[in-house]
């Protein structure tokens, strides 16, 4: 099954709304964790849609060059050096101790409609092949739509990425494409990397920038997570928004260390690999095994899950301590090195965004995508106990919580959490207590908000209302009996 989603996508800084690149009309649930979650008919409600463990994934790449001068001119990066960067990226991912990857490069690409086995992405009209978006057609079995293969693909010039509309400012983007609606199953996914990134030319005011090799590469160690399912996650943020605002910051290697890979926008700190840190996070490793556990006992050369990592789990109310809050980014951060050593979630990340209505269907009793209005999102859960519902994977040690609201450009293509756009964290949370996570076992800790505003619903508690409610009587019965005196 082809899902009804959107792609992800990643631009340079100072651009604070990034890509919302659709290749089909509905949305999916994005989340701090995992890239998207099951819903009623989707999967199975409230699991992340992921690959199959039990099997390798494979991936097969673009045939061509990974950058080429324009109109045919020389090549840059040919395709050999850009087969091997894919595959060492793909590795880093894989390297992850406690995550149970196995990925492998399946060659070529496979032959589509009109494009040729192993050939090389030129054009708008390849790519839509390959991707098997083709309007008005079924996609072709070989296609990423049609399950056939998961292809990585090169735009060597960047004519692609103009001939799709996009800024200039995108690096690339990933997009899942089939899943197992019963299982759900991730079947099939692709990438597409703009070479005209790594041109040699740097003229930010022609919109033509240049990334360093390692913060070119950085970008598609990110799109490869989207690849295999993890979603955006917000640490660190601070950074982002000096960033943005033209105030002056430093990145510490303790701050590039802590920024995820998986953060939507690239170019906030130093490419990881400059900066001499990890090309995966600490939040980046710990949601990648929490997604792909290894089993216990583990195979040589990995680590169970159960031994490296417990959980923080709990839910995030406003004041009443009763409703629960939903779009709340919390960050656990250890005591040791907090900047640098802190992963984290968004509240009701395993819920949908939008569980839709269906008073306004012309037949309410037999609701159809053609006679409602708003049925709501396909994906993810409708148990309203996961509406405030937060999990975090973490090494064993000491941590404290923090909550924040996710960043307001954070929608589309770089949403954080399932709410798209986000909304403002409704309250705030300050507190020194420490929480201990232990491997193997999960600690609860709830967290109340302070200063939110009372529950609509609280003013129509009929407990609450029946002395207004006896005075407004009062008030009437004594009117009319004035009338009648009159």
């Amino acid at each position: 099954m082809s899902p009804q989603r959107k792609s992800t996508g990643l631009r340079t800084k100072g651009v604070a709304v990034l890509l919302s690149f659709l290749l089909s009309s509905a949305n999916s649930v994005f989340a701090g964790g995992p890239l998207a979650v099951g819903g009623p008919t989707n999967g199975v409600s409230g699991v992340p849609l992921l690959r199959d463990r039990t099997k390798p994934t494979a991936y097969r790449v673009d045939g061509g060059p990974l950058r080429q001068q324009p109109n045919g001119g020389p090549v840059v990066i040919d395709n050999a050096t850009g087969v091997a960067r894919v595959n060492t990226l793909f590795a880093y991912w894989s390297a992850v101790p406690t995550a149970n990857l196995t990925l492998t490069n399946a060659g070529g690409l496979l032959a589509v409609g009109t494009f040729p086995a192993g050939g090389d992405v030129k054009t708008v009209n390849d790519f839509l092949l390959v991707a098997g978006d083709v309007s008005g057609l079924a996609p072709d079995p070989n296609s990423c739509n049609g399950g056939g293969q998961s292809p990585i693909m090169f735009d060597a010039d960047g004519t692609i990425f103009d001939g799709l509309g996009l800024p200039p400012e995108v690096i690339g983007f990933a997009f899942p494409c089939a899943f197992n609606p019963t299982t759900g199953k991730i079947i099939s996914a692709g990438a597409i990397l703009n070479g005209r990134f790594q041109d040699g030319i740097n003229n930010p005011s022609g919109n033509n920038f240049e990334l360093t090799k390692d913060g070119f590469d950085q970008a598609f160690a990110h799109e490869f997570g989207h690849f295999l399912g993890l979603g955006h996650s917000q640490i660190n943020i601070d950074l982002f928004l000096d960033a943005i605002n033209n105030i002056p910051y430093t990145c510490t290697a303790d701050d590039t260390a802590g920024m995820p890979l998986m953060f939507p926008v690239l170019g906030i700190c130093p490419a990881k690999l400059t900066a001499g840190v990890s090309m995966i996070g600490v939040d980046d490793a710990s949601w990648m095994s929490n997604l792909y556990p290894v089993a216990s006992p583990p195979p040589s050369g990995k680590t169970s899950f159960t031994t490296a990592y417990g959980t923080v789990s709990g839910t995030v109310f406003f004041s009443d301590g009763v409703t629960p809050a939903q779009g709340v980014n919390v960050i656990a951060r250890s005591t040791i090195a907090p900047r640098r050593n802190a992963a984290s979630a968004v509240s009701g990340y395993l819920f949908t965004g939008n569980p839709g209505q269906t008073v306004t269907c012309v037949n309410p009793a037999a609701p159809t995508p053609q006679t409602c209005s708003n049925l709501g999102d396909p994906f993810g859960s409708r148990d309203p106990a996961l509406i405030g519902h937060f999990e975090i994977p973490l090494p064993p040690g000491t941590y404290t919580l923090q909550v924040e609201s996710v960043f307001a450009g954070f929608a589309g293509g770089s949403s954080v959490g399932s709410l798209d756009p986000p909304i403002p964290a409704p309250g705030t949370y300050s507190s020194t207590a420490t929480v201990s996570v232990t491997a193997g076992a999960t600690t609860t800790f709830n967290i109340t908000l302070q200063g939110t505003l009372p529950r609509f619903d609280a003013f129509e508690s009929a407990s609450l209302l029946t002395p207004y409610l006896r005075a407004i009587w009062l008030r009437r019965e004594q009117t009319i009996g004035e009338r009648q005196t009159t």
